[in-house]
């Protein structure tokens, strides 16, 4: 599998369609519950015999308003963030019924997505700086006239767990544009 890409400086990119496996959640990033589901789904993926970065997509109900790339963490209290949580998929996969119901009950479902027009940066670091990051694709996507129309997304291309180091982690954080 080809690891998702971004470069150091901020820019737009056309993402087509894929299919994730997925689950979902809401909350602050980082609690039990939300490492609980990451492990969830890798055990899962692994199982389909793929294995892949793990990407998220974040989003607030439309009720918190219109929240902007630049300031999309610090806006809105956390505990009112929604996730959906990816592991790509080949196309073309079939699931046997039974594994797709296991699957189901377990909260993992096959989830098709097309993100079409973004703005993307690499983020290297630990997750506490993207703020600085997030800054700079705000600042890109102003300058350019673009807008977020659809869920924040991260693509963690570093295995991780709650205990490990973040100096070197590489995230590309990416925003659906129009």
């Amino acid at each position: 599998m080809t690891l998702p890409a971004a470069g150091d400086e901020p820019a737009t990119a056309t993402i087509g369609a894929a299919t994730f496996l997925s689950t979902t959640g809401q909350g602050v990033p980082g609690t039990d519950e939300f490492y609980a589901a990451k492990a969830k789904l890798g055990a899962a993926a692994g199982q389909l015999g793929h294995s892949g970065p793990i990407e998220i997509l974040y989003w607030f109900e439309p009720e918190h308003g219109d929240v902007g790339i630049a300031d999309f963490y610090w806006t809105v209290p956390l505990e009112h963030l929604r996730w959906r949580m990816l592991v790509h998929v080949p196309d073309d996969i079939t699931l046997p019924a039974e594994l797709a119901a296991a699957l189901t009950d377990a909260g993992l479902f096959l989830f098709p997505y097309k993100e079409g027009k973004v703005v993307q940066v690499m983020h290297h670091g630990p997750f506490a700086g993207e703020d600085e990051t997030m800054k700079r694709l705000g600042a890109y996507a102003d300058a350019h006239g673009l807008r977020r129309r659809g869920p924040h997304h991260e693509i963690h291309l570093d295995t991780f767990d709650r205990t490990t180091p973040q100096d070197h982690f590489r995230t590309i954080l990416r925003d659906p544009v129009t």
